[in-house]
């Protein structure tokens, strides 16, 4: 089954456009738009473009590094609306994936590594009842029971400096709230925390020139 949508890419080529791209998207009347009715449009602007293209850059230093094997896939959780189709190994990213506040990659063993998941977290991270609800939904995706290994990857460009003190208190309060469960603090312990390195493509006129 394949559905057509629209997409519009806009790249800021020279990361010098700093006006507010998506409060202009928001003054677009949509509906005035010659498209026909039913249609799904979507969006990328410059930071969703420099968030992915870092997150691209994290994927290929992590597989460099041995943290993530080849073999691995886009997660679709069962128990949310979008249903994954075919085998679970053949997942590609959708665009609600890449947009969606945190992108989940699974993998399967590699050497002394376990399998697990590669998760990158797109929220602002700025308090601890965010990551409460993070791990909410990680209980309810049932992928704290598996014992697999979670590396959290947090790509937000204004993600505070504290961002660790801040995401173990949301665990000892998530923590409380389960009655302190010794197995299921051990289980949120595990969880590895890191910001990715932001990663800005550069750009040339004259290269520009001679693309085809």
């Amino acid at each position: 089954m394949h559905e057509v949508r629209g997409l519009l890419f806009v790249h800021n080529h020279d990361n010098g456009y700093d006006k507010p791209f998506y409060e202009a998207i928001d003054k677009v009347n949509l509906d005035a738009l010659p498209v026909a009715s039913g249609t799904q449009l979507h969006y990328l602007g410059p930071k969703d473009i420099q968030r992915l293209y870092s997150v691209a850059n994290d994927i290929i230093r992590l597989k460099g590094e041995g943290e993530l094997p080849q073999t691995y896939t886009f997660y679709f959780p069962d128990l949310v609306l979008t249903r994954r189709q075919g085998d679970v190994w053949a997942q590609p990213a959708s665009v609600e994936t890449l947009t969606a506040p945190y992108i989940i990659i699974k993998h399967l063993a590699n050497g002394d590594r376990s399998a697990g998941y590669v998760i990158y977290y797109n929220a602002p991270a700025s308090c601890p009842e965010e990551f409460e609800y993070f791990l909410d939904s990680l209980s309810r995706y049932q992928m704290l029971e598996s014992g697999e290994r979670i590396l959290l990857r947090v790509t937000h460009p204004d993600a505070p400096n504290d961002l660790k003190s801040i995401f173990r208190m949301a665990q000892k309060k998530y923590v409380k709230a389960w009655g302190f469960d010794p197995a299921r603090e051990e289980i949120l312990g595990q969880i590895q925390i890191e910001r990715i390195t932001s990663v800005t493509s550069t750009y040339n006129p004259g290269d520009m020139g001679w693309r085809e």
